[in-house]
């Protein structure tokens, strides 16, 4: 049934509208726009650029604040509950950024997935559904979604508060999709990046001595893959991508987030700027070359820098993809205009079997690397995102 829902789903959709910083030593948790998002590349230009009204909470529910009714409504629509187990008291200062870090996260998510569902309900052009059938059941979808998402932030900025720490408030977003198969595309990409840094902070919680929450973690890590199953589907993908999904960082996430989604300036409260003092923003690493396939290839970025030729050919090329050891690449074919670099780099795809999620980063100084965290702890750039399946 879901394989005639993905192709109707495809079918119905009408046509497209309108220096690096250091931080802390554990997997880089706790220290000092794209219009083609995964799909081959990561751009600066944000739909916000062009016009875009930013999202702002709250939601009509009331969301982030929300009355035990509410509350109730949503676990409803969730088809569960929050934990209910005893509340924690003390956090260890990696697992209070990790919390942090995941309810910004969820906002964004809560945040992306209400305006998705407006924007099929309201019929916008781009995202129609050609079948009314079709239509009633990727909202019921969506709508089980966002209250997940919603109960997500809930339980991450509940452990805060009750830890005695400042809860994370919602920002303003833009979402860089005219259709609704860019979003579904751009749900899957990030969704891919959200589990591959679950992964970290699992082994960051655990570093930290709160080892604890690892199997709350793990259950968020496994709806969140139940989810991505969903969206692969609705794409003409199978349901799994990979034996071994992509292993991520913090700094990679929250880099992503705020290159693409946050309007500068608009995350309030202390929560916000202690995770924003925590957690690094690396510069924006465009991935020029479109519709990466499965083959040994040369790519071509770009980056906005006031580095020499020279300097940036000392650079290097790094690909994260699945539980493998990173792969580093040389800079080639440097070219420099206007503060702008230009430059290649070879990508073994097919040779290392490379599908799935590729994170690319432009790292300085160490020609190899042994895990993630010590990617983003040389990283000037990043990530560049690059999805094959």
């Amino acid at each position: 049934m879901l394989n005639a829902v993905s192709s109707a789903a495809l079918l119905g959709a009408v046509a497209v509208s309108a220096n690096p910083l250091a931080y802390g030593p554990l997997n880089g948790w706790g220290g000092s726009p794209s219009s083609s998002w995964g799909n081959g590349a990561s751009a600066t230009i944000s739909s916000y650029g062009a016009g875009q009204t930013p999202f702002k909470f709250p939601l009509s529910n009331g969301f982030p604040n929300v009355s035990n009714d509410t509350l109730r409504q949503i676990e409803q629509t969730a088809q569960g509950t929050l934990p209910n187990g005893p509340p924690v008291t003390h956090l260890n200062t990696t697992s209070i950024t990790i919390f942090e870090l995941i309810a910004f996260n969820e906002l964004f998510e809560v945040a992306f997935f209400s305006s998705l569902i407006n924007n099929i309900t309201s019929n916008y052009e781009g995202f129609g559904i050609g079948s009314s059938v079709l239509k009633d059941f990727v909202l019921k979808s969506l709508d089980a979604v966002l209250a997940q998402e919603e109960l997500h932030n809930l339980g991450a900025n509940g452990i805060l508060a009750n830890a005695g720490q400042d809860k994370i408030e919602p920002c303003e977003y833009v979402f860089p999709t005219a259709s609704f198969d860019d979003a579904i595309a751009l749900a899957r990409t990030f969704t891919d990046l959200v589990l591959g840094t679950l992964q970290d902070a699992q082994a960051g919680l655990n570093g930290d001595g709160d080892g604890e929450f690892i199997p709350l973690l793990g259950a968020v890590q496994g709806q969140e893959g139940e989810q991505n199953g969903f969206y692969r589907e609705l794409i003409n993908l199978i349901p799994s991508a990979a034996p071994f999904l992509t292993r991520s960082a913090a700094p990679f996430a929250f880099s992503a987030l705020n290159q693409n989604f946050i309007v500068k300036g608009t995350c309030p409260g202390p929560a916000n700027a202690l995770l924003f003092k925590s957690l690094p923003i690396f510069g924006v690493l465009n991935v020029e070359t479109k519709n990466i396939a499965l083959a040994d290839q040369t790519l071509t970025f770009s980056v906005t820098t006031p580095s020499s030729a020279s300097d940036v050919a000392s650079w290097k090329v790094v690909y994260i993809n699945q539980q493998n050891v990173p792969v580093v690449e040389a800079i080639t074919n440097v070219q420099v205009s206007n503060g702008v670099a230009t430059f290649d780099a070879f990508f073994p795809a097919e040779t290392l079997l490379m599908n799935a999620l590729t994170i690319s980063a432009v790292t300085h100084g160490a020609d190899t690397f042994a895990t993630v965290s010590e990617v983003a702890a040389a990283t000037l750039f990043g990530p560049g995102l690059i999805e094959i399946n």
